[in-house]
């Protein structure tokens, strides 16, 4: 059985040129429109009138040349372009146009000869796009890389340069001109491994690093380079690779930053340290010996002769030992905190919760007689060198289970708090707590706010727990209230 055929619609143009037609007729985006051989204006789309200001009416039969500045006719622009069209069959051009009221629209324009069956040019197509947006784009995207290019040759503390693929040198600015000792017209077209000291040219490590930029988008370095005079300095270096709109590699970005005083600068801080740790175990070691004696001297005084003491002679004598104790603490709290501040961060992720939670749980098993009602909150998992952030964890607990210890019913929460974009841990408890005015006092080493003989502790554990986080970049601070607890807060970037 045939199928039926569709009956056309009602409103289908049956002719192909009358339906291409009002296709042009109902265009926005462009203007479309027909000029005769003399250029008057002979037909006229909705684009044309959107674009241009004028209803058919007003400018059909016109001259296309009122949509010309001034300029541009008095040097003959309108036909001279519709000559070349005539010549060569077609012309693009794109410039300044002006609508009915006067203002100006960026045109790209293509103008087309009409020609009858003998070839006689009987007219002109004309297509007009406003690319006013894009003319504006331009300008701003070209101002900016003035903008830009000026920025980065004016640059005096970095060497700012470009490679092409193969590592020549393509572009050269004043910091890197200041760095290396080179001028712009020495340099440009020599090859950047000739920064590299000689036994790196030979590892093949210019090229090397070329090929890592390459392969993982960046690449970053330091290490010795040379400069013009052949003296060495210490050097950051971060090279990107540049690709096309293909994707397609056209060289390298180059930035280099002269870091030899910060080099010094830290060797004399690492001798410094090395000078330092050695005093410190050297003092260590002396002061330990007699804290030994006098302990061992004192125990064999209790073990042999301690019926003859009396009461007195024997408080005198726990006296001694619990000095002897406490002297040998003193001295692991002293090394304790020396150490942080030598030691590398080995920063990664850290569980702060489970972190928190293992503390907790020793605590309890060395404080057995004391029991103390914790509470643990979610902490935010943080970045860090958890041996470290463990002696923080262990100083703050270990603080609030002592100084909370002599209440009715001791309580210490643990916990964090957003504020921002920063989130602030805590160890809060329901203790002893502090006068605010000696705040500043509680960081301070051998600082203490309590006799040894309400509370013991070396005076240590709140500086070291400070360094740690300031090694870490954060901060750490205390909120307290006499007999109604106290709150120490940290930060962790």
């Amino acid at each position: 059985m045939l199928a039926k055929r569709a009956a056309p619609s009602a409103t289908a143009p049956r002719d192909p040129s009358e339906a291409f037609r009002l296709l042009v007729e109902g265009v926005q985006d462009f203007a479309f429109f027909m000029l005769d051989g003399a250029g008057r204006i002979s037909t006229w789309n909705v684009g044309a009138e959107r674009i241009k200001g004028y209803r058919a009416e007003e400018i059909v039969g016109q001259h296309f040349s009122r949509f010309y500045p001034p300029e541009a006719i008095a040097d003959g622009k309108p036909a001279r372009l519709l000559a070349i069209a005539a010549r060569d069959g077609r012309v693009e051009d794109e410039g300044w146009r002006v609508r009915k009221d006067g203002s100006r629209f960026w045109a790209d324009v293509i103008i087309t000869a009409l020609r009858d069956s003998d070839g006689s040019v009987i007219g002109f197509a004309k297509v007009t796009r406003d690319s006013t947006e894009r003319k504006e784009a331009e300008k701003a995207l070209h101002r900016s890389e003035q903008t830009f290019q000026l920025l980065v040759e004016s640059v005096q503390d970095y060497a700012i340069f470009m490679l092409d693929p193969d590592g020549r040198i393509a572009s050269w600015n004043a910091g890197a001109e200041r760095i290396k000792g080179y001028r712009a017209h020495e340099i440009v077209g020599q090859h950047f491994s000739m920064f590299y000291p000689p036994e790196d040219v030979a590892q093949g490590k210019p090229r090397w690093e070329l090929e890592m930029a390459e392969r993982e988008g960046r690449h970053e370095d330091e290490g010795w380079r040379m400069r013009k005079d052949g003296t060495r300095f210490w050097a950051n270096v971060v090279i990107s690779p540049m690709r096309d709109a293909h994707g397609s590699l056209i060289g390298f970005a180059k930035v280099t930053r002269d870091l030899t005083q910060r080099r010094r600068v830290e060797q004399a801080l690492e001798q410094s340290n090395q000078e330092l740790e050695r005093f410190s175990y050297s003092v260590s070691h002396d002061l330990r010996a007699p804290l030994r004696a006098i302990n061992g001297y004192a125990q064999a005084l209790w073990d042999d002769h301690a019926e003859r003491l009396g009461d007195e002679g024997k408080r005198l004598l726990a006296v001694i030992r619990d000095s002897a104790k406490l002297g040998g603490q003193l001295i692991d709290g002293l090394l304790d905190f020396s150490r942080v501040g030598r030691q590398a961060l080995a920063r990664a992720p850290v569980d702060l919760m489970a972190l928190a939670e293992r503390v907790v749980a020793e605590l309890r098993q060395t404080q057995a007689s004391v029991v103390v009602e914790v509470v643990i909150a979610p902490l935010p998992p943080a970045s860090g060198d958890a041996a470290l952030l463990r002696h923080v964890f262990v100083n703050l607990i270990d603080n609030a289970f002592k100084f909370s210890a002599k209440r009715a019913h001791p309580r210490v929460e643990i916990g964090a708090e957003q504020n921002g974009s920063e989130v602030a841990y805590y160890v809060k408890d329901n203790g002893v707590g502090f006068d605010m005015q000696y705040a500043n006092k509680l960081f301070g080493v051998f600082q203490r706010l309590h006799r040894p003989d309400e509370f013991e502790g070396t005076g240590v554990g709140l500086a070291l727990a400070q360094r740690i986080i300031q090694r870490h970049g954060g901060r750490i601070w205390a909120e307290g209230k006499v007999n109604e607890g106290a709150t120490f807060f940290f930060t962790l970037p």
